[in-house]
């Protein structure tokens, strides 16, 4: 019986030291996995859908000023100022990194086209009321703008971004994100503005009117689209 009971006893103690075994693995699992994650994490710091939620940010608190009825005239143009700069930087930088990516992904081309397309009616709109001299046609086109963008920004977060995600790997979207980034540092270095200067005007009137009459945002092609939005 004393033998059977040391028996017992070490076999007792081998099962007790295999679980340590196990749970000392399963521990230094769990660490590596952690530190794993955070080496994912910091190395999507630059990730595209990241940096373009975060440039929205701006844009939507300037577009509450732009809409707002409480506010006064002049608040409302000095908001559109700062909106117009923000939204070309980061329009031309989202076009070219992103969509261009997008136009050549079957599932996502559709959203790409329609991301452009977007664009060109509010840049259309920003050039029509930074031109514009009577106040209140100014004020008109400040809020048309507003409600575009932000119907735009709507649509990018709850459908075309997700999608984008779905579609696209974590290393893609890094490569687009610095891209995207080394695009707005060179159009904020060259001070963006799609509006021409007054000297430009002045050195070929015949191309600034035809760029006008395309621009015509109150007439012909354009007008369902504003139906449609508003």
């Amino acid at each position: 019986m004393a033998a059977k009971k040391k028996k017992m006893m070490k076999i007792n103690s081998r099962k007790s030291a295999a679980k340590k075994k196990v749970s000392k693995k399963s521990k230094s699992k769990m660490k590596m996995s952690s530190k794993g994650k955070g080496k994912r994490a910091s190395e999507s710091s630059e990730e595209i859908i990241s940096l373009i939620l975060a440039d929205h940010k701006p844009l939507k608190h300037l577009i509450k000023t732009m809409k707002s009825e409480r506010a006064e005239d002049s608040e409302k143009i000095q908001a559109f100022k700062e909106f117009a700069k923000l939204l070309t930087v980061h329009a031309k930088a989202e076009e070219e990194a992103l969509y261009t990516y997008m136009k050549k992904v079957k599932d996502l081309r559709e959203h790409g086209f329609e991301g452009q397309v977007e664009h060109n009616l509010a840049d259309q709109v920003v050039e029509e009321a930074k031109r514009a001299t009577e106040k209140d046609l100014k004020l008109a086109q400040i809020k048309v703008l507003a409600e575009l963008v932000e119907h735009h920004i709507e649509e990018e977060e709850e459908d075309m971004l997700p999608e984008f995600r779905k579609e696209s790997i974590l290393e893609d979207r890094e490569d687009i994100g610095r891209h995207y980034l080394e695009l707005k540092e060179k159009l904020e270095a060259e001070g963006s503005d799609d509006a021409p200067r007054e000297k430009d005007i002045e050195r070929n009137p015949h191309h600034h009117a035809e760029r006008l009459k395309k621009c015509e945002i109150n007439k012909g092609f354009l007008k369902p689209f504003f139906l449609f939005f508003f």
